[in-house]
């Protein structure tokens, strides 16, 4: 990583025009040159510094840079140098830089393309933003299974540079369809004169091009692959996601599910680039609708204040009591929305997880309504008081358990992301139960 003085002293070099020292102190890896452009304070001089880079490296710092100041930088650059580096850039880092760009400018980058690259930048497009297909770069080693193990190894050599990985090659026959995966380490140590179809592994794990891109990885994760080939309805294959692609959704899924479990809706761009108004939206949206539902409590309140005139004290454990169920519920939810996330489970296990998750908090409310009625017992000494508290701590607990474990399942059952099913939201309604329970349990036993 590159330090701030070093930033500086570029920028120092740039003003006193010593051009010649300040190619000679650029660092050597494309990641930290395009560390070094994204820090440069003048959006002119990063330009300037992007220009002294020799064509080769230029297109490896493109592909480091975010994709902000990918766009910048293409709107400052001319026409032939964005041909240059669209045509080299892979097809998949080359698609995300487009799904962030305008359409105006989307299109006269698509016209620089050569005819062959542009064929592919369309194809990859034309697929659903949240699918695999959006992901799958052309360029992987394909070999044929009547080939030998020498003319393979031949391909290799000749066209391995200009690939994105060479550890596994995907055997294709004549119609294009994808029969079978070998890797380079198989390919080294067989007979030079066996052919690829004996040394093959026939069983390959692929998904289809509209496979969505979080299933796909969970894919990738569970057979703990290099690459996934991604084929189309037909099992043609089309291309592969290698992993470098698939950290980058499982860091986009893991960040939007946080956003959402904090009542968030999703920000797509980094905090300090997202629109200011834009965050006050995204983060204002959730709390007017849990005001809303939480101005049910104010109504179940309302409905027993009159008991709350006859016992004081009922109000003094409202909080400990919506608290608790609270806490108990985004628990239960957090362990079910991981464990879809994950995959450990699934909607078959719909009634085994209600049951688990109702003596879960059996135990857990049984635990609690003893430590409540100890707690009430000893501020207020008087039993029935106490009781009534621990009893709905319980009973509430129990509901919060129930509730965070089944609506998130129900979220999924019905196509939506279980993450929706937030914290603050089971909160909110785990609230408005509690407070039910509690003044419907104490006017039983309290006789009010």
């Amino acid at each position: 990583m590159l330090e701030n003085n070093t930033i500086s002293q570029v920028e120092e070099l740039i003003k006193d025009k010593k051009f010649s020292e300040l190619k000679s102190i650029l660092p050597k890896h494309p990641e930290d040159i395009a560390y070094l452009i994204s820090n440069i304070s003048e959006p002119y001089w990063r330009t300037f510094v992007f220009r002294m880079i020799s064509t080769d490296k230029a297109i490896e710092v493109f592909e480091y840079l975010p994709l902000e100041e990918q766009e910048d930088m293409i709107k400052s650059l001319t026409s032939k140098e964005i041909q240059n580096i669209l045509n080299e850039m892979s097809p998949d880092d080359r698609t995300e830089l487009f799904e962030d760009m305008p359409a105006e400018l989307v299109k006269r980058c698509i016209n620089l393309l050569s005819p062959g690259e542009r064929k592919i930048a369309l194809q990859i497009l034309n697929y659903p933003d949240d699918s695999v297909g959006r992901l799958i770069t052309p360029d992987f080693v394909q070999l044929y299974e009547d080939m030998s193990v020498q003319e393979a190894l031949e391909h290799i050599r000749k066209v391995g540079l200009l690939r994105e990985t060479v550890y596994h090659c995907y055997v294709i026959g004549r119609d294009k369809k994808l029969n079978g995966v070998v890797s380079l380490k198989k390919i080294v140590l067989s007979p030079p004169e066996a052919k690829i179809k004996d040394v093959m592994f026939k069983d390959v794990i692929k998904v289809n091009a509209y496979t969505d891109r979080e299933e796909a990885a969970r894919i990738f994760k569970k057979y703990d692959l290099i690459a996934l080939p991604v084929a189309d309805n037909n099992g043609k294959l089309l291309g592969i996601v290698t992993f470098d692609d698939f950290v980058d959704v499982l860091e986009d899924e893991a960040t939007e599910d946080f956003e959402r479990i904090a009542a968030v809706l999703p920000v797509e761009k980094p905090y300090m680039e997202a629109g200011f108004f834009n965050v006050v939206w995204k983060r204002s949206f959730w709390l007017i609708i849990l005001v809303l539902l939480e101005s049910l409590s104010s109504i179940v309140l309302q409905k027993y204040s009159g008991a709350i005139q006859k016992w004081i004290a009922l109000s003094f454990f409202i909080p400990i009591l919506i608290d608790t169920g609270g806490n108990a519920g985004t628990q239960s939810a957090t362990m079910i929305i991981r464990g879809l996330a994950t995959g450990e489970i699934q909607m078959k296990d719909f009634f085994r997880i209600v049951f688990r998750e109702s003596l879960i908090g059996v135990f857990i409310g049984g635990i609690m309504a003893v430590i409540g009625i100890i707690r009430v017992f000893f501020q207020q000494s008087n039993w029935l008081l106490s009781i009534s508290v621990g009893i709905s701590i319980g009973v509430t607990i129990i509901l919060a358990a129930v509730t965070g474990a089944v609506l998130p399942l129900i979220f999924r059952k019905i196509k939506l992301d279980p993450a929706l099913m937030s914290g603050p939201l089971i909160t909110t309604i785990v609230d408005v139960g509690g407070i039910f329970i509690y003044f419907e349990v104490a006017s039983m036993i309290l006789g009010i």
